[in-house]
């Protein structure tokens, strides 16, 4: 009896143990309920948001920038960037496989990249989307895509030292690119994205954290068909002349614009990885040199100042050598004596030199600060330098034998080409500029205008300057190679010796070649600048950079709607020889262009394109001085089939324009009588075999 007693005491006290565990525990897992629910909810709650919720950048697009008409130069475009989540990926050696012929990338590179623990790591940033869904479509556990942005430039090597390009963080880091960054960038917004629980971005419940904000779109002053023929002329001649490099800027110079702005070599800012700073840096703004004979005009200017009744004085030239104090000055020429004019017409440095001594050299360095030189042009591109002129207290009689022909000072071709617009101008330095205005959210934010600084010129002394460089393009003139038929050209060659940065003097046989020219003379619209850094073996500024001069202004002048020049430059003397026509048909203009320079024959292209398509009068006919011959041009394409551009109609008769036409293959519609006033399509247009031309006639054009 009592031992059952005694059992069931016992067995109460392991249930009332028992049960005080129980209590115990409930109480251990409530108050550690509690320890994590309550007190602890704040920290885990943040936890989990972050595990879940993600802050990111959202992505914002950088400005459009176009060119004066409205054509793209530089635009984004979505891309997508491969990323990976390394520890969710199962088999490393399987993914890097799939991924590495894919990619372009090795085996061993992808691997180092997936093979660690971190939780997010990028594998190869910006890809096409075509490359990117590709990706996706391998279904690699931990491999996603990211859209992101990335900078594209249609017209590739074209104004690529202007635009400059972007970084991989979207950031301009060279030229209008990086100029303007904070316009283009716009304000980058944050979002908060939920993931899922692989990390996948969930595209709902997005919360906007920081509202983003467009960059602005810029318009340039750059021409698209202007620039094409620059960077085409500037390749083409640097290579023929086997040069370092070379630089064209054409800019309007009566406000600053810039139209083109072309240097040789270039890049591609679509691919800019590893190019080097030569092809990257914009030369025509940092690139120094001695400008030679080019400056001897703003000499010319200090003159007429104190001397401008004086262009019929004769100075005596030495026959091509002269002595200054202790030091001889040469000329390229056996010059003997020359008046006023004739020294710019030919060029003579021992001419300029016993001008400049007239002057005081204060007044000489004055005239030259106001055309600009020694300070920066401050146009609104990144790396101008201010060139090089020492203060007049420092010039001996060295400099003094040297500076009026453009030794001992250096300047960058933007200043060179800015110094020569107020000459064209009417005689203001106006400041250069590439952005025309900023548009953001279809408002005009900023938009330029015109600065000109005060009158440095007297309409008389224009006059006169101009006039001398108006002869540099005549027959026998130094410039004579930029002539264009129906135009008044003002210009200005240089031939320039290189100075040797590593001691006195100069190194022998190196040359910088340049030409400076605007027409219409007296009514200026466009001002061209060449330079051709170490040509050879031809290396005169007349005979390397004017035909450059020329090839861009003939294909501006039409584009453009240039009219022609009431007075017209002297065409070089006419030719009494008669000479038998060669059949020209599918020769190269240039070859022609050579042939009929060499023969004196007067000539004019119609169209535009390398080949002769056509010409009048026919092969075998005779012509002779006086007489010009028509050419008809072309190109072929890749197939070899032809194809021919709208020629400039302007002033043609009804019989000649259908004459030109007709030998294209183009039909003609004249509306009106007597001289061409305008067409559709226009000058440069390319037009099909059996087309239509509309061509309007006035007898008001052809008195």
């Amino acid at each position: 009896m009592n031992t059952a007693i005694d059992d069931s005491r016992k067995l109460n006290r392991r249930i009332e143990f028992l049960f005080i565990v129980f209590v115990l525990g409930m109480l251990v897992i409530f108050g550690k309920l509690f320890y994590l629910q309550v007190i602890k909810y704040p920290f885990y709650k943040d936890k989990a948001q972050k595990m879940h919720l993600r802050t990111e950048k959202e992505l914002v697009a950088r400005g459009t920038i176009y060119d004066k008409a409205g054509i793209k130069l530089a635009l984004s475009v979505n891309t997508g960037s491969v990323c990976a989540c390394p520890k969710m990926i199962a088999n490393k050696w399987d993914a890097a496989a799939l991924l590495a012929p894919k990619l372009g990338m090795t085996f061993k590179e992808i691997l180092s990249k997936i093979n660690n623990k971190k939780e997010f790591v990028y594998i190869k940033r910006k890809v096409d989307m075509d490359l990117a869904q590709e990706i996706t479509k391998l279904k690699i556990n931990g491999i996603y895509i990211d859209t992101e942005q990335k900078r594209y430039y249609p017209f590739k090597e074209m104004c690529s030292q202007v635009l400059g390009f972007v970084g991989t963080e979207h950031t301009g880091l060279e030229g209008i690119e990086a100029q303007y960054d904070k316009y283009l960038r716009g304000k980058t917004g944050l979002v908060m994205i939920k993931k899922d629980a692989k990390g996948r971005p969930v595209l709902i419940d997005t919360v906007d954290v920081k509202s983003s904000d467009p960059g602005a779109d810029l318009y340039l002053t750059i021409d698209s068909n202007v620039q094409y023929q620059a960077q085409k002329e500037i390749d083409d001649c640097t290579k023929k002349y086997n040069a370092k490099s070379g630089t064209i800027i054409v800019m309007n110079p009566n406000t600053g614009a810039i139209l083109a702005m072309a240097n040789y070599p270039t890049y591609d800012p679509n691919n800019f990885l590893g190019t080097s700073r030569d092809k990257i840096r914009n030369v025509a703004l940092t690139d120094v040199f001695e400008p030679g004979s080019t400056f001897k005009i703003f000499t010319m200017a200090a003159f007429l100042k104190d001397f401008p009744d004086s262009l019929n004085e004769k100075v005596f030239c030495g026959n091509g050598k002269y002595l200054f104090f202790d030091r001889y000055v040469h000329d390229d020429q056996k010059n003997g004596w020359l008046t006023i004019p004739e020294i710019i017409k030919y060029s003579s440095n021992i001419g300029m030199v016993y001008l400049a001594l007239k002057l005081s050299q204060e007044k000489l360095y004055n005239e030259y600060c106001a055309f600009g030189f020694g300070k920066p042009t401050g146009i609104d591109l990144p790396g101008e330098t201010c060139g090089i002129l020492r203060n007049y207290k420092d010039w001996d009689n060295t400099t003094m034998t040297s500076i009026p022909y453009g030794q001992e000072v250096a300047a960058t071709s933007m200043q060179i080409a800015r110094a020569y617009a107020a000459v064209a101008n009417g005689g203001y330095l106006v400041k250069p500029y590439v952005v025309e205005k900023m548009v953001k959210n279809g408002n005009v934010i900023y938009e330029h205008s015109v600065q000109k600084s005060g009158k440095i010129l007297s309409e008389d002394q224009r006059q006169k300057l101009i006039t001398m460089m108006k002869m540099v393009v005549e027959k026998g003139g130094s410039g004579q190679k930029a002539f264009i038929d129906s135009y008044e050209v003002a210009g200005k060659t240089g031939t320039a010796q290189k100075h040797d940065p590593s001691k006195k003097g100069y190194l022998p046989g190196k040359y910088v070649a340049s030409f400076v020219g605007f027409l219409p003379a007296d009514k200026p619209e466009i001002l061209t600048f060449i330079m051709v850094n170490e040509p050879h073996p031809a290396y005169y500024g007349g005979d390397v950079a004017a035909p450059v001069f020329k090839a861009i202004n003939e294909a501006a002048i039409s584009y453009m709607h240039i009219a022609p020049s009431e007075k017209q430059n002297i065409e070089p003397a006419e030719n009494t020889e008669i000479v038998e026509i060669p059949d020209f048909s599918m020769k190269k203009y240039n070859d022609v262009k050579t042939f009929l320079s060499r023969k004196k024959i007067n000539y004019k292209a119609f169209g535009f394109g390398h080949f002769v398509i056509g010409q009048e009068p026919q092969a075998k006919a005779k012509i002779s001085g006086g007489e010009t011959l028509y050419i008809l041009l072309g190109d072929m394409d890749k197939n070899n089939n032809l194809k021919v551009y709208m020629p400039d109609l302007r002033g043609c008769t009804v019989r000649m324009a259908c004459e030109i036409l007709e030998k294209m293959g183009v039909k003609i519609k004249c509306v009106g009588s007597g001289i061409a006033v305008g067409q559709d399509p226009k000058a440069g247009v390319a037009v099909e075999k059996g087309k239509s031309c509309t061509v309007s006639f006035d007898t008001k054009s052809s008195t």
